[in-house]
Parts: C-alpha cells; sequence; structure tokens
C-alpha cells in the first residue's frame, strides 16, 4: 500500500519516478518518501497508487458513479492543462476563477490551473438576486485583479453579460492534437510558500475575501489530519460538499489522495433529500471518513428514527467530521447510540473547529458524545489541535493577557496550517492578527483542564442586555430544543440589534414558521413560545419576532444563515413590512379571544396581577396563565397575599388554587367559590397551560419532605410546550388527613398520574424525598404494565432510614426552615441543640426571631404556615423511618448536587457512596448527571437555567 505523505518545507532527498503524460512529455516526479512541496507533485504521487474518486450525478446516489482512477485524474488534469496554456492574454501571474456546478468539473479543472501553473480561484454559489450578484462580480473582478473566468456554456448566464469580466466557456476552448506543440507546465515547481488556491469567504456579511492558501501550508494541513484522527492509506471519504468550501478541498479531497485512498463524491440536494443515502453510501463503499455540520446529523437521526427498521453495515465508519456549528451533545450522543445499532464501534463523531484560514479542520475531539457527557456540557468539546497549530484564549476584559483556564475569552490561533493574508486586502489582513502575530478567529472560547477547546460562541453574535452577555447560539438552541410547533428546525436566527438612543441591546429573533399565513392561532402561539423561551434564558423579551419564508433566509453549503445579513436586512428595513403585517394578525388573533374582567373579584384580581408585574391591567386578558405573564414561584406566594389583603378575605387562600387554575377569571371564580365549596384532596397542579399532546409527554414532578411544589415552578417555566404537572401532598387544604405510608402516597399519586394521562409513556422526577416517591410511583405504573421512560431522582440517595431515624419534630422544623431560606446552614448548626429545649410554639418563635425577617415574609410564612410545613414532612419523616428500597425500575436518572454536610463528606463521597446505589435498583444502568449548587438551592432560579438545560439533555436521551 502507498504510505502517507510527510511534509516538510526544505528539500530531502527523493527517489525519481518517470510518468508520460498525455501531451508526450517525460515528467519526473519525486516519489514521497520523505516529503512533498506541492500540490502538482502530490497529483503525480498519486497516480502511482490504486486510490480513485468516484462522482455521483444529480440523479441519485443510487445512480452509477462516473469513477475515475487517480492516473486517470493525472491524464484528464494534464489534458486541461495544455488547453489552459493556450487561452490568450495568461500571464504568470493571471488568477483563474472556477465556476462550476458539480465537483467533478471543478476537480478537473482545479488540478488543471494547478499542473499549468496557475493560481486557482474556487468560486462560490451566486446569490439569485441579480444585483447582489453584480455586485459580488464586480468585486471579484477588481479583487483577483481581472481573472480569468472558465465555466460551462451552461452557466454563462449567469453572469448577466457583464462585458467587464474575461469570461471563457470550457467547451469552446482549443484542446491540443497530436501536432501542437508541447508547453512546459509550471505546477510542479512550486515552492511550499508559493500561493496554491485562493478560498473565498461567503460574502454574506459583505464583500467577499480571497483566502490565500499556500502549498505547503495544504500538505502541512493534510499531514496533521490524519496523523490526529489515524488515517491510514486505504481508508474510504465521502464527500457531499462542493469544492468551494475547503472542507470538500483539503478534509476530504487532498486527505485522501495524500493515502493513496478512494474517495466518493454525492452533491449535497441528494442526501439532504434522502439522509438514509449517507449511511447507505457509507455503507457501499466501507467509508471511514466523513464529515457532516450538526444540522446534518440532526437530519440523520431524525430519519433513523422515523425509520426503525432501516439496516446497514457502517462497522467501517471511524471518523464523522462535524464543523461549521456547535454540536449540540444530546444530538451527538442520540446519535452515536443509532449508529452504534448499525454496527459502529465507540465514539466516531469528531466536533472540529476550522476555517478556511486553517485550511479547515485543525482542532477535534476524539471523545464525542463520551467526554460531553461525562462533564454535562451542552454543545461538545472542540478538543484539541492538530500538529502544525497551536491556540490560545485572550482575555476580552485585560487586552493582551490570557484568560484564566476555564474562562471565557477570545481564540486565536497561530502555525504553520495557518494562512498568512488575505489577497489583495492588506487592511483585512492587518486586521486579522494580533501584534504578535496570531490569528484573531473571532470566536469565544475557553479551554478546560485538560487543554480541551469549548467555544461559547461569535463575539460578533453576543448580545449584551445590561452589562451581561449571551450567546446567539444559546439562544437559538433552546429555542430548537423546545421543539415549538410552529418553528421550522435549523431556520432561527438570534442576534442583537440596538434601537436609537436605546442605553441596550435588545434581541431580535428570526425563524422560518411551519404554519399557513392564515393560520393566525398557530402564528400567535409560536410568537408567544419563542418570547417566552428567549425572556427565560435572558430574563428580557425579545423586541423582534419575524417570521420569514425560507426563500429568505438563504443557508451556506454547511447549512449556516449569516447572522450579520439578516441583521442589517432587519435594520436596513427590509423586513418592516413582514414585522408589520405579522404584528397585526397576532393583535388580531388576541382580541378575537381577549376576555375583559367584569365581576368585582376578576378586577381586583387583574388590578393586584397588574400591580405585582408593574404593567398595566389592560395587558391583561382574564385568560391568560399568571405564569405566562411573569409571575414566579417566589412572587406567587406575594400575589397570594396581595390578593389576600385586596378581596379582604378573612382565611388564607390555599396555594393550590392559584398553581391548578393560574388565569385570572379562574384564580376569582375559585375565590368566589372557596367558602361555599368543600374542595377534595387532588395532588396534581398543572404548573403550565400546555395540556394537548402537541407539547409531547408530561413530566410528572413530585415533592420534597415539605410536600410543597413551588420548587417547580422555576423548572416548569422552561418548558415552554410540554405540559408539566406537580404533585403536592395531602395536608395543606382544611380536612386533609396526612399519609400514613409510603405504600398509600406512591398509591395515590400513581393513581391521580393515571387520572391525567390514563397510558404510558411516563416522565417522573422526584426531588429530595420525592426521589424515594417517584421511585416508588414508577414501580406501581410498570408493575401495572405501563411505560416510565423518564425516572428522576434529583439528588436523594435511595437508602434514607438511617438518615432520619434519630430525628426528631425539632430537627424536621430545623431543616424546613433550612430549605425556605429562613435560617442558613451555619445557624442551623448552632441553634440545634438550644432548640431541643424548647417545646413546639417556642421552638417556631424562636426560628422567625432569628431567621430573615424580610424571607419569611416574602414566603408568607408565620407561625401557623411553618408549623404545618413541619408536621407534614415530620409524617413524612415517620413513614420512611423503616423504609427500604425494594426491586428494580426500568432505568433512572440521577442528578447531583453538593451535599448537605450531615449526608456526605463531599459530592465525591456523595456520588459514588450515596447516590451511587441507585444504580442497585434500575435494570438498565443508572445515569448520573452534575449539577451546579447545594442540595437545597440546586432549584433556584440561580442555578435553574444549567440545571433545566442538564434535565431536559437528559429526557432527550431517553427520548423523551
Amino acid at each position: 500500500m502507498a504510505p502517507s505523505v510527510l511534509v516538510s518545507g526544505d528539500e530531502l532527498p527523493t527517489t525519481n519516478v518517470s510518468i508520460k503524460s498525455t501531451t508526450g512529455i517525460a515528467k519526473t516526479q519525486k516519489k514521497p518518501e520523505t516529503e512533498l512541496h506541492n500540490l502538482s507533485q502530490l497529483l503525480i504521487w498519486a497516480s502511482t497508487t490504486n486510490g480513485s474518486l468516484s462522482f455521483y450525478s444529480t440523479e441519485g446516489p443510487s445512480s452509477t458513479p462516473i469513477s475515475l482512477s487517480y492516473a486517470d485524474l493525472f491524464v484528464e488534469a494534464d489534458k486541461k492543462a495544455s488547453i489552459i496554456r493556450r487561452i490568450e492574454g495568461l500571464t504568470p501571474q493571471s488568477i483563474l476563477l472556477l465556476h462550476f456546478d458539480t465537483q467533478y468539473e471543478n476537480i478537473l479543472w482545479f488540478w488543471g490551473a494547478t499542473l499549468a501553473g496557475y493560481l486557482p480561484a474556487i468560486s462560490t454559489p451566486f446569490a439569485e438576486d441579480t444585483t447582489r450578484r453584480r455586485t459580488h462580480l464586480l468585486h471579484l473582478h477588481t479583487l483577483l485583479e481581472q481573472p480569468v473566468v472558465l465555466t460551462a456554456k451552461r452557466l454563462i448566464p449567469e453572469f448577466l453579460g457583464l462585458e467587464e469580466l474575461n469570461l471563457h466557456d470550457v467547451e469552446s476552448l482549443s484542446a491540443p492534437t497530436e501536432q501542437t506543440p508541447p508547453i512546459d507546465f509550471t505546477g510542479l515547481e512550486k515552492k511550499a510558500k508559493d500561493l496554491g488556491v485562493l478560498m473565498l469567504t461567503s460574502g454574506s456579511t459583505g464583500n467577499a475575501k480571497a483566502v490565500s492558501l499556500r502549498q505547503g501550508q495544504m500538505l502541512k494541513s493534510i499531514r496533521g489530519k490524519s496523523i490526529h484522527h489515524g488515517t491510514e492509506p486505504g481508508d474510504a471519504f465521502l464527500n457531499w460538499v462542493g469544492l468551494d468550501h475547503v472542507a470538500s478541498l483539503t478534509e476530504i479531497h487532498l486527505h485522501a489522495m495524500s493515502l493513496g485512498s478512494s474517495q466518493v463524491h454525492v452533491s449535497a440536494p441528494e442526501v439532504l433529500r434522502d439522509p438514509l443515502q449517507f449511511l447507505r453510501l457509507i455503507e457501499t463503499h466501507q467509508v471511514v471518513y466523513t464529515f457532516a455540520p450538526n444540522f446534518f446529523l440532526t437530519k440523520v437521526y431524525d430519519s433513523l428514527k422515523a425509520t426503525p427498521d432501516f439496516k446497514a453495515d457502517l462497522s467501517s465508519l471511524k471518523a464523522l467530521i462535524s464543523g461549521g456549528e456547535s454540536n449540540v451533545v444530546v444530538t451527538c450522543d442520540a446519535l452515536t447510540q443509532e449508529l452504534r445499532r448499525l454496527g459502529v464501534q465507540g465514539d466516531v463523531i469528531r466536533p472540529g473547529f476550522g476555517m478556511t484560514e486553517t485550511c479547515a479542520g485543525s482542532i477535534y475531539s476524539r471523545a464525542c458524545p463520551s467526554y460531553d457527557l461525562a462533564l454535562s456540557h451542552e454543545f461538545a468539546s472542540l478538543g484539541s489541535c492538530v500538529p502544525g497549530i497551536d491556540m490560545r484564549v485572550m482575555s476580552v476584559t485585560t487586552p493582551g493577557q490570557p484568560a484564566a483556564t476555564g474562562e471565557s475569552g477570545e481564540l486565536q490561533v497561530s502555525g504553520p496550517i495557518l494562512f498568512e493574508q488575505y489577497y489583495n486586502n492588506p487592511k483585512a489582513t492587518m486586521e486579522a492578527f494580533t501584534s504578535d502575530g496570531w490569528f484573531i478567529t473571532g470566536d469565544l472560547a475557553k479551554i478546560d483542564e485538560a487543554g480541551n477547546l469549548d467555544l461559547v460562541g461569535r463575539i460578533k453574535d453576543t448580545i449584551i442586555i445590561n452589562g451581561v452577555k449571551w450567546s446567539a447560539t444559546e439562544l437559538e438552541t433552546a429555542l430548537e430544543e423546545e421543539g415549538i410547533a410552529g418553528l421550522l428546525p435549523s431556520y432561527t436566527v438570534a442576534f442583537p440589534t440596538r434601537a436609537t438612543g436605546s442605553p441596550t441591546e435588545d434581541i431580535a429573533i428570526v425563524y422560518s414558521p411551519t404554519y399557513s399565513h392564515e393560520d393566525n392561532q398557530a402564528r400567535f402561539d409560536t410568537a408567544q413560545a419563542i418570547s417566552k423561551t428567549v425572556s427565560l434564558v435572558t430574563g428580557r423579551k425579545p423586541t423582534h419576532v419575524i417570521p420569514l419564508p425560507q426563500s429568505m433566509l438563504e443557508k451556506s453549503s454547511l447549512g449556516k444563515i449569516s447572522h450579520t445579513k439578516v441583521r442589517n436586512a432587519l435594520e436596513s428595513g427590509e423586513y418592516e413590512s413582514i414585522e408589520q403585517e405579522d404584528q397585526a394578525l397576532r393583535m388580531s388573533c388576541r382580541q378575537s379571544s381577549w376576555r375583559i374582567a367584569e365581576t368585582e373579584t376578576e378586577k381586583t384580581v387583574q388590578k393586584t396581577v397588574a400591580e405585582l408585574l408593574e404593567i398595566s391591567a389592560d395587558e391583561i386578558s382574564m385568560d391568560d396563565s399568571i405564569f405566562d405573564l411573569g409571575v414566579s414561584s417566589l412572587n406567587l406566594i406575594r400575589l397570594r397575599a396581595m390578593i389576600q389583603e385586596a378581596v379582604g378575605a378573612e382565611t388564607q387562600l390555599p396555594m393550590s388554587i392559584m398553581l391548578t387554575e393560574p388565569s385570572p377569571a379562574a384564580i376569582s371564580a375559585a375565590i368566589d367559590s372557596l367558602m361555599s365549596k368543600p374542595r377534595e384532596y387532588n395532588g396534581i397542579v398543572p404548573l403550565n397551560a400546555h395540556k394537548g399532546k402537541d407539547g409531547g409527554i408530561p413530566l410528572f414532578c413530585i415533592h420534597p419532605g415539605s410536600g410543597d411544589i413551588l420548587v417547580f415552578i422555576a423548572l416548569a417555566a422552561h418548558f415552554s410546550t410540554r405540559p408539566v404537572y406537580a404533585i403536592r401532598t395531602r395536608g395543606y387544604n382544611p380536612n386533609e388527613r396526612f399519609f400514613y405510608s409510603i405504600e398509600e402516597t406512591a398509591n395515590t399519586y400513581a393513581e391521580q398520574i393515571r387520572q391525567t394521562q390514563p397510558e404510558g409513556p411516563y416522565a417522573i422526577a422526584g426531588y429530595s424525598l420525592g426521589s424515594t416517591l417517584a421511585y416508588e410511583v414508577g414501580k406501581v405504573l410498570e408493575a401495572q404494565g405501563q411505560e416510565v421512560r423518564f425516572l428522576a431522582s434529583i439528588d436523594y440517595p435511595p437508602h434514607i432510614a438511617h438518615y432520619v431515624h434519630s430525628l426528631n419534630w425539632i430537627d424536621v422544623l430545623l431543616h424546613i426552615a433550612f430549605f425556605l431560606e429562613i435560617i442558613d446552614e451555619e445557624t442551623m448548626v448552632e441553634v440545634t441543640p438550644y432548640l431541643h429545649t424548647l417545646d413546639r410554639e417556642a421552638a417556631l418563635a424562636h426560628i422567625l426571631e432569628i431567621g430573615d425577617s424580610e424571607r419569611a415574609k416574602a414566603l408568607a410564612v408565620d407561625m401557623k404556615h411553618l408549623g404545618l410545613v413541619s408536621d407534614i414532612a415530620e409524617n413524612f419523616r415517620v413513614n420512611v423511618q423503616t423504609y427500604e428500597p425494594i426491586g428494580k425500575v426500568q432505568n433512572l436518572d440521577v442528578f447531583v448536587a453538593d451535599p448537605p454536610r450531615y449526608a456526605a463528606k463531599d459530592r465525591q463521597d456523595w456520588r459514588e457512596n450515596k447516590l451511587g446505589r441507585w444504580a442497585d435498583f434500575s435494570e438498565t444502568p443508572a445515569e448520573f448527571y452534575d449539577c451546579p449548587g447545594i442540595h437545597a438551592k440546586m432549584l433556584n432560579p440561580v442555578h435553574m437555567a444549567d440545571f433545566a438545560k442538564i434535565f431536559k439533555g437528559a429526557m432527550r436521551r431517553r427520548g423523551v
């Protein structure tokens, strides 16, 4: 088999091989036992190997491909070189702009230009808009210094008849004959430092730039890729990206050629139309190495899930490179599991960082998703550098200083596989490099303790709101992961915009809708879901939410939409008429279902809600959910107290009224009927208004030892479309008796869950003591033949009797006061001996006396309420003091925080020796997730955004 290429910029001894060209010229070429210095040498060496190219036509990957050995490629390139050298007016400095719409033509003419010794520039697809296309063509004419343009006759009309262009259709060029005198080619004489190709940027952010890639730079790049990924001679490569993208040229084409390996090319539309064809091609050609950005990985996964009987042998696949956009770990994990079903071994998805300026990928992870799952990453790590490149992250707050390990900063790279200049653009070149020669990538990143790269976002795509930075990528991912029914996946763009005179940036969201133009209800619901999701992440609603047809959101060949282009279009007024129409239609929908306040109670509740949220009462319909309006777990308690005072209620309003019926109209009706109707116990409390099937499998959250469910309100807010229910205990309302055993509790909760959702699959989570109850409820449902697809234990071990056996009511009171954050942990420890000398009433009074009075007031906690909560918790303590878990459930997901002092030495002890015992009670391996915060505060708003990401990722991993 042929040896892989060793690259060096210095002359080394070589062995000569004589190759006869089709034009009758004998070429003496170096065999790469030690080195190659230019691309022409690479081509001629490859022609001595058994490698080949296969090109599938646009008729589809099932058609018979055009096959071309590397020897044949050299012959064809030799012919093209002879044709090129006969074009009138060419000089040694001439640039050839190649514009073809097939990979076959691009590759042939690229190698023809290279052998002939001219500098090829690969044209990008033209914009549909003729004005923009004309500007682009004239800009290239100037930038590339009046290049010779080579194209196919069928593509001539795309050039709009511009007389300035030196345009040639290749069919009309004269081919050499046997009588034609031979012409010397200079491609073999190129040095490593000489330019090898100009790659054009898309121009989506302005005029295109031409990235100058040197001969030796590209050879060093492909050698570094090969070393990093362990590619070997004979490994088959698969590509579906056009040659205008650097990943096609260096990641696949030159990389495969450097190994004498075969390569397969298929057009992007074919695999995008049917992603399973991508897998069939891997099987057919026993592909080892290929490339796919995150959006396409999602398409492949969705296609596999939609076709469960699909079969293929993918055991050959070793490296699925993914770049161009951030890789979502959940997607990588889910697809990896599907690929393993088809024979793939280990971690094959390899997220990478690269740019045209670095010859495509230059930093890659080789442990995705295993590394990322272990660290609970949302986006995949990008791993480490290939030989030939170095990276550093510099502080954005202290210019010129490196960022600390794990700190976000500006990513910069350096090394021999990095470009040196933008062609004919000294200003852009100067701005691209630091004073000490490092390239400024424009990305925000951090390097973890293991030396692996994590991207945070693009610097220019960062949204700054009141001094706080948010990543556009983070917002887009949050919206995509919600599965909002009216939002077309992968066509969502988040970006900052600033109105004239505004002190801070605003958030704009542009999306492509799936609903019809006439469906105003879907239009309204989609915009509401988008606004809610964005406000949950950033604390601020987007100023613009604009639906655009898919045709107005152009994607690059890697599926990227230019944020800058979209932002410029918004700020220049391009979307103004569309936005105005959308707002009018949404307002019409809202008004059609608007309910005004009619009774005195409704007017009072409406006014009180408006006062709490500091908005006008006119903005509140009586059927609005108070949670959608912005009521949170903490101000819900305050709202209850305000309503009680406003309506003059002599009896405290049960919190369950506001949770179960969260609209002003329903709360008002409940208040009016409260004193006239006895309330029956119903533990199911809806925490959002999404009760239909479209939102996915409902999530049921089971209360901690306090029996209350306020702790879940912040979590439920992060589910914009999924129904979320909490289960509160019995005993909070008048005349409700406590549960007398864990068995009775679990049976009751299982029965009420099935009354709400009669059939599985179920998703159930329990926090703290709720973990025990969730486990028991899961056993009950599975014993009834139901599927519990997701069962979560949030930071509570299976064996708990020894924790509570020696405690009493006073200890429970202390823990409840700490859990409610009325006292801190240090105070709890200090006051414990003294509190044990007091009776019930004195103990309650003392806690409220030494505790945080403002906090107690905000929670509406007085002696009566604190005593009731403590009684409920004490009842559960008695019920579990002899409890031991028995049996197994199908699966378990365990979420880990820092433990209470009395429970474990540290997080490691808590995870390994306490929570780790859950592994004994699951039929399948239990999954563990590290979460921020301490046990008592891990679901607080300060940690909720991070917790929700981790939690929702675990749900998706279970197929929920």
